[in-house]
């Protein structure tokens, strides 16, 4: 009864009001998990979440990029859950994309230990973008203020004097768009040509000058029209060209929501086997379930909708 009346003081905020993020409280081990339903328009900024990390665990962080050693998360778990992070293993130094996955390893093996519903994306987290990581540094602050045991902690103790490096790991996965020289500015130059004709015709038309035109202008005007003939094709070339780059444009941009759709698949069952690896390696377990790793791969993520028989022949 006790435990049933807890449950709703807990979740009456979410019932009272329209906030976009829900929790929910896991009987095994009492954690309260945190997710998210919708965009959040009191988030923290990223001066508060570099703020926070460098107050709890005496850090000296500068931006949210430097959380993709994944090393401050492994040991807020430490705080929050003593003993579901092997502390000694940690590299807090990491420096390599490797290194970075090695702790969100041990990370994942914390939220599988203590029951944390929450998919990791390790493969973009590692990469060090910005967006990524202040996305999942935003959720994990909310899963902390939820679980916060509000005691005092030695971090630099539980560390036991390692090091701690800010890398970051940054990549930039947006398409570069090749600049196209200025020819416009070639048929500009051009054009002046033909307004220097009439001061010419005005001296050959002048009644002081009685011979007949020299061959010189009918030069002139020959190299006039061949300049004009000139000019007119390199705005045809020009054209050609901007239309070329716009089907290019349009080519890149579908390119690259499928490779997001890929990345976005990926992830998903790269988050599948590490749930089995982990599963595999609790020491507790002697002989594989097989039910709970059916379960780990038809699990879904949250929004899917099955398709029906007639959208999988059409796809």
């Amino acid at each position: 009864v006790s435990f049933f009346f807890f449950l709703v003081i807990l979740l009456l905020p979410c019932l009272s009001c329209r906030s976009c993020f829900c929790l929910i409280v896991s009987k095994e081990t009492m954690v309260v998990n945190v997710h998210a339903t919708s965009v959040n328009a009191n988030n923290i900024s990223r001066n508060d979440l570099v703020a926070w990390i460098n107050e709890l665990l005496e850090f000296k962080y500068v931006k949210v990029e430097n959380l993709c050693t994944a090393a401050a998360y492994c040991q807020v778990m430490d705080y929050l859950f003593p003993g579901s992070v092997p502390m000694k293993k940690v590299k807090f130094d990491a420096k390599l994309e490797y290194e970075f996955i090695e702790n969100f390893k041990y990370l994942q093996g914390s939220f599988k230990k203590v029951k944390v519903d929450k998919v990791i994306p390790v493969e973009r987290l590692v990469k060090g973008r910005f967006q990524d990581n202040f996305e999942f540094a935003q959720w994990f602050k909310l899963f902390f203020d939820a679980n916060d045991p509000g005691r005092e902690y030695d971090a630099a103790g539980r560390r036991a004097g390692k090091k701690v490096s800010a890398h970051t790991n940054t990549t930039n996965s947006r398409v570069v768009k090749k600049e196209i020289p200025p020819t416009r500015t070639q048929p500009a130059q051009g054009t002046r040509t033909p307004t220097s004709a009439p001061p010419a015709a005005k001296k050959l038309n002048t009644p002081s000058k009685a011979t007949p035109p020299s061959s010189s202008s009918s030069n002139k005007s020959a190299s006039s029209a061949a300049q004009t003939a000139k000019i007119q094709s390199l705005e045809t070339e020009v054209k050609d060209q901007q239309n070329t780059i716009d089907t290019l444009e349009q080519s890149v941009s579908k390119l690259q929501l499928e490779l997001d759709a890929l990345v976005k698949e990926r992830d998903f069952y790269f988050s599948k086997l590490r749930d089995i690896e982990i599963l595999c390696q609790e020491d507790e377990i002697k002989a594989l379930n097989v039910h709970d790793v059916l379960e780990i791969m038809y699990k879904t993520e949250d929004g899917f909708i099955q398709p029906t028989e007639g959208e999988e022949e059409d796809n």
